[in-house]
C-alpha cells in the first residue's frame, strides 16, 4: 500500500523510501487477516475481533505507516483510559518501530517524535473533553466497546474534518453498543457510508493462537461468553443474567454432607442478609446445599444462624464473602468480617477488592454450563430462594448492567463471590509474536 503512495506522487525521495521500508517491515509481520485490514483504502475502518486475534499489533502498524507516509502527521491511539493505553500498546508500539526513523521518545507523556516531524502519541478516552480541538492525521480507538458514544461523535470525527483523516475503530463485542452501530455502517451499501469498511474476526483466524488453546477456553466459559470473546459474536445484554440455568439441568436432590468442606457465599446486603451454603464434590461439582436467608437482618443474626446449623463442623466452614465487608463500618470500629472471626469463623476468603461483576456472572455460568457443554454446578431443590435468583436476575434493558430493583440478585451474588474466588477465569496463552 506504501509502495502505491509513492506512485501516486504522495512521497518522494530517499527518506520517504526509508520510512516504507520501515513500515512495510512491520506489515510484513502482520498475518493475512491484519494485513487485509491495513491494506484496505478505506477511510473509516472498523474491527470486530475476538480476544488475542492480534488488534494491538495491527494498530502499531498502522499508525506507524501513517507517521511514516505523511511527514508533519499527527497520530493517536486511544484507549478507554490513559493507564489502559499504556499497559496495552506502549513498550509494543516502542519496539516495533525504526530506531533510525525516531527523533525523540517522551515515556512522560508517550509520545514519539519522528525524524520526519510526524508524532504517535497514546490517549484515554475517559475525559472526552481532552481530545478536543487536534487536528488529526490517523487515530485508532482500541476498545472501542468500553468508550462513551461521545468520544467519536463529539470529540474525535470532527479532528479529521480539516485533514481528511483516517480512523481505526477496533473493539471486542459488548452488546448491541454504539460499536455494533459502526459495525453496521461498514456493512451497509448506502452511499453516505462508502467511505466506511468492518471486519468481523474470531480469534481462531489468528495463526498465533493454537486450536488446543480455543478449546481449552470452550471448556472454561460459558456458551454466550465464548461466542462473545472469541468468536466476536454480538450477543444481546437484555433478558436473564444466568442465562444457562435450567431447573431440569441443574436442580435435584443434592443434600448436605458433613465429612465435606462447607462454602458460605456471603452478600452483606441488610434486606435481605444472604448466605449460600455450597459443597465441592470429589467429582469436581459444586453442589449448593442450603441457604440462609434474612430479613431485615445484620451479620451477628447472619453468623448465629451459620453456627446453629452447623455448629459440628464449624471447622469445616470458610466464609466466601463479599470483599467490602472488610471495611470498618460507620460507627463503630469493626468490620463485618471482623464480626464472623468473633464469631469464630476464622477461614475467610476473598479478595482484596471486589471483583467485576462481568468476572463474576461469567465464572458462574461456566460452571453452570461451558461452552463445551460441562455442566459442574448443580442446585438442592429446596434451596428456592437461589433457585428463584438464578432464574429471576435480569440485565437492565440494552445495557449490561444488572437490574437491581427486583432486588433479586442477592442469592446469586453471594454464591458468586466464592465460584470467582475458587474457579476465576482463565487468561489465554500467546504464542508466537502476535500481541493484542
Amino acid at each position: 500500500m506504501l509502495l502505491q503512495e509513492i506512485k501516486r506522487g504522495r512521497m518522494v525521495g530517499r527518506s520517504a523510501l526509508k520510512s516504507i521500508s520501515s513500515a512495510v517491515k512491520t506489515s510484513l509481520k502482520l498475518h493475512p487477516r491484519q494485513y487485509e485490514v491495513y491494506a484496505d483504502p478505506r477511510r473509516f475502518k472498523v474491527v470486530v475481533a475476538g480476544r488475542r486475534w492480534g488488534k494491538t499489533k495491527l494498530s502499531a502498524a498502522w499508525l506507524n505507516s501513517g507517521a511514516c507516509k505523511k511527514p508533519g502527521s499527527t497520530n493517536w491511539y486511544i484507549a478507554p483510559s490513559y493507564t489502559m493505553a499504556k499497559q496495552i500498546i506502549w513498550e509494543d508500539l516502542k519496539n516495533s518501530l525504526d530506531p533510525k526513523l525516531i527523533k525523540r521518545v517522551y515515556d512522560s507523556d508517550l509520545r514519539i517524535k519522528f525524524k520526519n516531524g510526524s508524532v504517535i502519541q497514546c490517549k484515554g478516552a475517559d475525559n472526552p473533553d481532552s481530545l478536543r480541538g487536534v487536528a488529526l492525521d490517523r487515530v485508532c480507538l482500541d476498545e472501542f466497546q468500553d468508550m462513551q458514544e461521545e468520544v467519536w461523535s463529539q470529540a474525535i470525527r470532527p479532528t479529521l474534518a480539516s485533514t481528511g483523516g483516517e480512523a481505526l475503530i477496533i473493539g471486542t463485542p459488548k452488546s448491541f453498543n454504539y460499536l455494533y452501530q459502526l459495525y453496521l455502517k461498514g456493512q451497509s451499501n448506502s452511499v453516505s457510508d462508502r467511505e466506511w469498511k468492518s471486519w468481523q474476526f474470531k480469534t481462531s483466524s489468528s495463526p498465533f493462537i493454537p486450536a488446543s488453546e480455543i478449546e481449552s477456553a470452550k471448556r472454561d466459559m460459558d456458551i454466550k461468553s465464548f461466542r462473545q470473546e472469541f468468536e466476536a459474536a454480538f450477543e444481546g445484554m437484555s433478558g436473564r443474567v444466568y442465562h444457562p440455568f435450567d431447573r431440569v439441568k441443574h436442580v435435584g436432590d443434592y443434600p448436605f454432607n458433613p465429612k465435606l468442606p462447607i462454602w458460605c457465599g456471603q452478600d452483606f446486603n441488610v434486606d435481605p442478609m444472604t448466605t449460600c451454603v455450597m459443597q465441592p464434590q470429589p467429582n469436581g461439582e459444586v453442589w449448593v446445599v442450603d441457604e440462609i436467608f434474612l430479613a431485615n437482618s445484620n451479620t451477628e443474626e447472619v453468623c448465629q444462624e451459620i453456627d446453629r446449623k452447623f455448629w459440628q463442623q464449624q471447622r469445616n466452614v470458610i466464609i466466601f464473602p463479599d470483599p467490602s465487608g472488610s471495611h470498618r463500618q460507620q460507627g463503630r470500629g469493626e468490620s463485618n468480617l471482623d464480626i464472623f472471626r468473633q464469631a469464630g469463623f476464622n477461614n475467610i476468603q476473598c479478595r482484596n477488592r471486589t471483583p467485576p461483576v462481568v468476572d463474576r456472572v461469567n465464572a458462574v455460568c461456566r460452571m453452570l454450563e461451558s461452552a463445551v457443554g460441562e455442566i459442574r454446578f448443580k442446585v438442592n431443590k429446596n434451596c428456592h430462594q437461589t433457585i428463584k435468583s438464578l432464574e429471576q436476575t435480569m440485565y437492565r434493558e440494552g445495557t449490561p448492567e444488572i437490574n437491581k430493583k427486583q432486588n433479586m440478585e442477592h442469592m446469586s451474588d453471594a454464591l458468586g463471590y466464592a465460584i470467582e474466588y475458587k474457579f476465576p477465569l482463565k487468561k489465554l496463552a500467546i504464542f508466537g509474536s502476535n500481541y493484542d
